[in-house]
């Protein structure tokens, strides 16, 4: 299937504004787990800030039965996405158009129904710098260092070059996966790779992100004090449970350390102005999710 960038016409848009019966917007997350998901919360309360009527709902969904169940939900009325865990690969695959940067990414993590099938995009990315500028997180010729090779630093990768900083370096327990990413990005950014139990030439770091799935197994990942300058900023792409080993670690040593609520709500309203082409105040959000 061709995949190239949504053009998003106005005519088009607007499909993704048809309503059900009640009035209200179909929209939904789909993953596998979903119970934990926020997104219904946070896109409720985004759409009743600004009078839009939604009907917003989680669907467990287990790789493999995307297409499935998008169709369902498209014939019940919904129009537009969101994808997480383990689906945003697979959401990239369905659908006819992407954006430049789900394309760039290798993943989507919205999709919006169109007269010709689904569109997507991935947000997470334009989320992380939202937050990062809420945080005064200036990463503009400053060093970064991100454990991790997943789909969730795919995704933010483009982004992250984009406020191009001095330096990049991936650290992975498989060293073939970092230098992939590298290769894929090496047109745009010279990103060094690593494994974990290397010493990177471009250390220490002024910003960490912290993007394994250590944290779901109530493990911190092994941060090397050479990595870290006096001052350098640890950013976990988890939250809740799944933050709390590394926040105790930084805790321990008077680390600053953000945890991901904040990403998880801006990538949230780059995705409701997909959908609805109102783009919400999140501050109110921001509020309720640090509550």
């Amino acid at each position: 299937m061709n995949i190239h960038e949504s053009r998003r016409h106005e005519s088009c848009r607007h499909e993704s504004h048809r309503v059900n019966d009640t009035g209200a917007i179909q929209l939904a997350v789909f993953g596998h787990p979903i119970t934990h998901s926020l997104s219904p919360e946070i896109h409720t309360q985004f759409a009743e800030s600004l009078g839009i009527n939604i009907d917003y709902r989680r669907i467990d969904c287990p790789a493999g039965q995307l297409a499935k169940q998008l169709d369902t939900f498209q014939a019940q009325g919904g129009r537009g996405c969101n994808l997480t865990v383990p689906l945003k690969n697979e959401g990239l695959d369905l659908a006819v158009q992407a954006s430049a940067a789900a394309r760039m990414a290798g993943a989507a993590n919205t999709l919006i129904w169109k007269e010709d099938g689904w569109h997507a995009d991935n947000t997470d990315g334009a989320g992380l710098i939202a937050d990062f500028e809420n945080q005064q997180i200036n990463i503009r010729n400053q060093s970064i260092l991100i454990l991790g090779a997943g789909g969730a630093v795919a995704g933010i990768l483009p982004a992250l070059i984009d406020q191009q900083p001095s330096a990049i370096c991936i650290l992975n327990r498989s060293l073939d996966k970092a230098e992939q990413l590298a290769r894929r990005f090496a047109a745009t950014a010279s990103i060094q790779t690593g494994t974990f139990e290397q010493t990177p030439a471009q250390g220490p770091f002024d910003v960490l992100i912290q993007a394994t799935s250590l944290g779901h197994q109530g493990v911190c990942p092994d941060i090397h004090p050479h990595w870290l300058k006096s001052d350098t900023i640890i950013y976990d792409l988890n939250y809740g449970p799944a933050h709390q080993p590394l926040r105790a670690w930084c805790e321990a040593r008077s680390i600053r350390c953000i945890d991901g609520r904040g990403m998880l709500v801006e990538q949230a309203a780059s995705a409701f102005e997909l959908f609805t082409d109102h783009k919400p105040d999140t501050a109110a959000v921001h509020a309720w999710i640090q509550s």
